[in-house]
């Protein structure tokens, strides 16, 4: 049986106006923002990791979620949007969702890791 495909999320990648519009022109405070943003989401990640890998679909939503709200808080949209759907897949306990979720997941943290890594070095 085939995996249910779970549609790749259809927001920017990284809208820095997220911030902006919370800290101005403020780029030293965004710049620590998305400082603590990227290591909290890769600590986040490598806990899903482990929560993916014992099937533990309660732990993966939660995580999920978490990395949700972080996301959407800092603009990493299309991160956060992938999250969300990773985190019903594993509320529904749908283990191929799951794993497909976590793929578009990881495809979507090394874009966001890319846009936000451009933006700090056009930014320094």
């Amino acid at each position: 049986m085939k995996p249910p495909e779970i549609a790749a999320p259809e927001m920017p990648v990284f809208d820095p106006s997220v911030l902006g519009a919370m800290f101005g022109n403020e780029t030293s405070v965004i710049a620590g923002v998305l400082q603590t943003f990227m290591a909290g989401t890769r600590s986040n990640l490598d806990e899903l990791a482990q929560a993916v890998a014992a099937h533990d679909c309660a732990d993966v939503a939660s995580l999920a979620h978490r990395i949700t709200g972080a996301c959407r808080m800092s603009g990493a949209l299309a991160l956060g949007e992938a999250a969300g759907n990773l985190e019903q897949a594993a509320q529904q306990g749908d283990a191929a969702a799951v794993q497909q979720g976590t793929r578009d997941l990881n495809t979507q943290w090394h874009l966001a890791q890319a846009a936000i890594g451009a933006l700090t070095t056009r930014s320094a």
